[in-house]
């Protein structure tokens, strides 16, 4: 099966990168009218190679000048192989190496070494440089790529390194694209009747004409008017190829090299990120707390802080976990790798891949994520997700913090719901193992409540909700009918308690008929509330005589029965006279006027009674 692949030069300034590329191709990648007249490549150079099988390569011609070296870390962004360049008059020199450890760090992991200018030297010297290139790899991931020996002007040596390129493409291993889209873009510029153009590698997905995707950090919408690869006009463009795209929606100024287009809430925004980072032995340098570095992750570069969290200097020696604080923020995904390179004199001098993207500062001293850290270098997927499901989640936070396809993740998620590690709440997902400990502290919370207010029927809803903020509503509602919920809490009437909680009045028996008797009902006159309740134990006793055995009336009290037993007496008093005043009622019940009015009023809210003018009659409707 046949892919995309993208072929990558690097190498020192001179050593015949973009000369090479023409003896190849026939096309020259140096286009800018400076590159030509300084003979040296500035920007990225872009052609393609077909190989004998058919299949097209694109091909990324990279600077070699240190001044371009970041130019040359945004061209090796999705690069399938590489070409490391090295001629035979020079050898290796510091920009070689340079570029090979940005290689190593950017994941790049196919690469072929090419000795080129062979007629411009004797045998014995280009075998002196293949010596050199055996000894300055030998520790690293360049120690068994092939070397092909190459003179591009008298094309001697192509056609092995045709064979070589060939070989290596049908063995690349092709894997699943379980990614949504992502390109960084790396150029931008605009054409007459056209607008804005941008260029870049698409390192994930795909990219599909009159889609719309997301601009990042603007987080705005463009929308794909038409895409190139190579100068053809395509409907599609997917993982590993150049492309062009003209966009709408942005002008040319309004965009720049390190910006991404990718699918919308794909990407995370960070100025945290916790790593595991390597520096190169060639530096020589060690990096202690705060020490300040650039930072560059696809096309993006940024000054970042470093942090180190396993050991309190970083070396080359072994790669350590270091927290970075960057210094504005930058769009990410879980796994991403970047380069670091001296903030000054800059010179490349790391690199590593990107664990967490936590926003809290670490330090050190924080031993219990560390060790959470070193998990987490392990997860596959599956635990990724179960990991993040420590709380509710939805679906479209997952997709977000995996930043891989949907219908991939829908099917990890399927997945764990077979098998009863995750459940689903409403629009909510949430692992069993954290759901359990939810229920857990929800029941801890309920016990409290009820020694606290043992004569309560439990909780009121809104109190309760404070415990579980992350639902409100009908996720709320499903929560508490959830089964593994019920078992354990209840709800009723809109008071929560734990399943096995009764009322128990025993202990508070005598304490209770007391107050009841308080509030007799062969007095006319009704209690104050403030009267009743002189203490918290009062409160309680009163609280719990609320629920049927006395009403509150404004800031009066009275029992239920002597409340029902007006009631009747207005009833009898209204069969002759359908009217009655409020003075009537006061004679009647023979409380004070002020007591009178309270109940008459609660009994117009509850459509017992009803108001006409001055008089009121008993509401029948």
């Amino acid at each position: 099966m046949n892919r995309h692949i993208i072929i990558g030069t690097a190498g020192h300034i001179d050593h015949g990168k973009s000369t090479l590329i023409k003896a190849l191709t026939g096309r020259e990648t140096d286009t800018l009218e400076e590159e030509q007249k300084r003979g040296i490549t500035i920007n990225l150079g872009f052609t393609y190679f077909d190989l004998p099988d058919g299949q097209r390569a694109g091909i990324i011609d990279v600077p070699g000048h240190e001044k371009f070296v970041r130019n040359m870390m945004a061209g090796c962004i999705g690069i399938d192989i590489v070409l490391l360049v090295i001629a035979a008059d020079d050898g290796v020199m510091p920009q070689t190496i340079e570029h090979a450890d940005i290689l190593h760090y950017m994941g790049v992991k196919n690469a072929i070494i090419v000795i080129t200018k062979i007629d411009t030297v004797d045998k014995e010297m280009i075998d002196l440089v293949e010596e050199d290139i055996k000894s300055a790899f030998k520790n690293t991931i360049l120690k068994d790529a092939p070397i092909v020996k190459v003179d591009s002007i008298s094309k001697k040596g192509l056609s092995d390194l045709t064979d070589t390129i060939t070989e290596m493409s049908e063995n690349l291993k092709i894997q699943n694209d379980n990614y949504d889209t992502r390109m960084n873009i790396d150029r931008v510029f605009s054409l007459k009747g056209l607008g804005t153009i941008v260029t870049g590698t698409l390192v994930e997905g795909e990219i599909i004409k009159d889609n719309e995707y997301m601009i990042y950090p603007y987080e705005k919408y463009a929308k794909i008017r038409s895409i190139q690869n190579h100068g053809v006009d395509e409907k599609k463009a997917t993982k590993g190829q150049r492309t062009a795209l003209n966009i709408t929606n942005f002008h040319k100024d309004e965009l720049k090299r390190g910006d991404i287009i990718a699918s919308a809430h794909s990407l995370i925004e960070a100025k945290n990120i916790q790593a595991r980072l390597s520096l190169t032995d060639h530096a020589k340098i060690k990096l202690k707390h705060w020490d300040r570095v650039r930072f560059f992750l696809g096309t993006k570069e940024v000054l970042a802080r470093v942090v180190p969290l396993t050991a309190s200097i970083v070396d080359s020696d072994n790669s350590q976990l270091v927290e970075f604080r960057l210094e504005e923020e930058i769009y990410l995904k879980n796994g991403d790798r970047f380069v670091i390179r001296n903030y000054s004199p800059v010179h490349t001098i790391g690199g590593g891949k990107v664990i967490d993207i936590n926003q809290e500062n670490h330090t050190i001293n924080s031993k219990e994520y560390i060790k959470y850290l070193l998990e987490k270098e392990k997860f596959s997927d599956d635990t990724m997700i179960l990991d993040f499901l420590y709380n509710f989640r939805k679906f479209e936070d997952i997709y977000n913090y995996i930043g891989k396809n949907k219908n991939y993740i829908n099917g990890i998620i399927q997945k764990l719901t077979s098998s009863n590690k995750i459940s689903k709440i409403d629009e909510y997902f949430i692992s069993n193992e954290a759901i359990d400990r939810k229920i857990n502290y929800l029941v801890d919370k309920l016990n409290d409540y009820h020694k606290k207010f043992p004569l309560e029927e439990g909780m009121n809803k809104n109190e309760f909700n404070n415990y579980i903020p992350e639902l409100s509503g009908k996720s709320l509602e499903n929560f508490l009918n959830f089964s593994k919920v019920k078992e354990k809490i209840a709800s009723t009437n809109d008071k929560i308690r734990n399943a096995s909680f009764k009322v128990n009045t025993d202990n508070n028996e005598e304490d209770i008929n007391k107050k009841l008797n308080e509030i007799t009902n062969k007095e006319p006159e009704l209690m104050k509330y403030k009267d009743l309740v002189k203490s918290d134990s009062d409160k309680k006793i009163i609280n719990f005589l609320l629920k049927d055995k006395i009403t509150r009336i404004d800031d009066f009290v009275i029992r239920n029965d002597r409340l029902e037993e007006l009631k009747q007496k207005l009833i009898d008093f209204t069969k002759e006279k359908d009217e009655f005043t409020l003075a009537e009622f006061r004679d009647l019940s023979d409380m004070s006027r002020k007591m009178a009015q309270a109940v008459l009023e609660y009994w117009d809210k509850n459509k017992f009674t009803k108001r006409i003018g001055d008089a009121r009659v008993i509401d029948k409707n």
